[in-house]
């Protein structure tokens, strides 16, 4: 009993995460793709625990057997339309839907053979082949048995197969035309966002050797290996549920594990409860466009950090830095080739730079340029580094509106896009996305 109940789990995750995805996420633009790949994924498990379940009346064998041949060859086509769906909003195109031929062809043939042999003839045929294994194919005379083995045995298999060749060429297509890498994950699990459709391509890598395992063992070799048969279900199971969680999330182009925990917005306590509403207002806040921060601080009277009138420009952080105290002027003084070193050179952009390599530039000794660093600007050399850092990001930022953290961060000098957040909002009092909003607001940036 219990090794039928967990033959089912996978059927029953998919289900509930159908009934999921209709509650939390319908107005998404990847709900109805998403619900077509799990309706497909569904009616496919429901065939393949008919048909491998050992309790199972033998008499399902052939509406199971020919209920895959419907099921399982649509489940590749409408992930691929799935994922191109999430990529680029687009809808589907009538020539996406031709790979519904096969499936149809398969089914069809599947059903009309069984009505000629007779149902009665298919349940025995099937019998044989879970207890003696394919081999019995060589003593079959029946013509019917034989089309019909050839059709729902090897001719399935060669379309599940064609459809797995193309998959794999579309994974290997996609990962390098959108840059994905397996650094961005493991920067993932540290905190920092990676792209949505990198994270669910990660989550499909394991889900489809399961698909391929389960869909190509025949039901002879799973019923004399049944703990196999009940380990590769409840793996099946257990891997379905993060790709479908992330699939909730179909309209935001990047995720955090904080998202991820913040998926539901009542999902905290009342001992967290500020602390996670303040994290998930300022992420919407990030996502928002100006009009909406507008009619935010209109309709509840809030700063927002988003003034309504044009402000005075202000210094920027280097002009602030390098101005006010009297300095040498002489530009061949340590300090004059300093700040030539800072301001023109730009060697802050340096990732990883230290004052031992600033000293050696300036033919000098660190503890000499640290002495004169803190005593000029009163800040330390490396909250100076990280204030030219930042002072460039706002133009950068400004400059490359659509640029991902990573990429900031790795054009400013910051080891990571995460390091790059924590040290602009410290600085500037805000995310890099509401300080770009912001500005546009009142005009500093044209």
């Amino acid at each position: 009993m219990l090794s039928s109940v967990i033959i089912f789990l996978p059927l029953a995750f998919c289900l509930f995460w159908m009934h999921i995805h209709t509650v939390m996420a319908p107005r998404t633009s990847t709900f109805v793709a998403i619900m077509c790949l799990l309706a497909a994924v569904s009616l496919f498990l429901l065939s393949e625990c008919l048909y491998y379940d050992q309790n199972s009346s033998p008499k399902i064998l052939p509406l199971a057997c020919n209920l895959s041949q419907l099921s399982a060859p649509s489940v590749i086509p409408l992930l691929i339309i799935y994922i191109e769906r999430f990529r680029t909003g687009a809808d589907v195109r009538t020539k996406q839907l031709l790979w519904i031929i096969a499936p149809v062809i398969l089914f069809t043939v599947a059903e009309m053979l069984t009505l000629l042999a007779g149902r009665p003839t298919i349940v025995s045929f099937l019998n044989k082949i879970s207890t003696e294994g394919v081999t019995i194919i060589k003593n079959t005379q029946e013509p019917e048995l034989r089309l019909y083995f050839y059709s729902a045995v090897i001719g399935y298999r060669i379309v599940i197969s064609a459809e797995f060749l193309l998959l794999f060429n579309f994974f290997i297509r996609s990962a390098r035309r959108e840059g994905f890498k397996l650094s961005h994950i493991r920067d993932f699990f540290r905190g920092e966002k990676a792209d949505t459709m990198e994270l669910q391509f990660a989550n499909l890598a394991p889900i489809v050797v399961l698909f391929f395992l389960k869909l190509f063992f025949f039901r002879y070799f799973l019923n004399n290996h049944h703990l196999f048969s009940i380990l590769l279900s409840a793996a099946l199971a257990m891997i379905l549920c993060p790709f479908c969680y992330v699939a909730l999330f179909g309209a935001r182009k990047r995720l955090s594990i904080r998202d991820m925990q913040n998926g539901n917005r009542f999902n905290f306590s009342s001992k967290d409860k500020n602390v996670i509403l303040e994290e998930m207002l300022t992420d919407m806040l990030e996502e928002a466009d100006k009009g909406t921060l507008t009619r935010i601080q209109a309709k509840y009277g809030v700063e927002l950090n988003v003034p309504m009138e044009q402000e005075e420009k202000k210094p920027s952080y280097v002009e602030r830095l390098f101005s006010g105290a009297t300095r040498p002027v002489d530009e061949d003084s340590l300090m004059g080739r300093f700040e030539h070193l800072m301001k023109d050179e730009k060697i802050f952009l340096q990732s990883g730079l230290t004052l031992e390599e600033v000293a050696d530039h300036l033919n000098s000794n660190k503890t000499y340029v640290s002495k004169m660093v803190n005593s000029t600007y009163n800040i330390s050399f490396p909250e100076l580094v990280n204030t030219l850092r930042i002072d460039y990001a706002e133009e950068y930022i400004a400059n490359h509106r659509e640029a991902r953290q990573e990429d900031i961060a790795k054009a400013c000098g910051f080891p990571s896009a995460s390091s790059f957040n924590n040290t602009f909002k410290r600085i500037t009092g805000m995310p890099p996305r509401i300080w770009l909003a912001t500005h546009e607001r009142h005009g500093g940036i044209q």
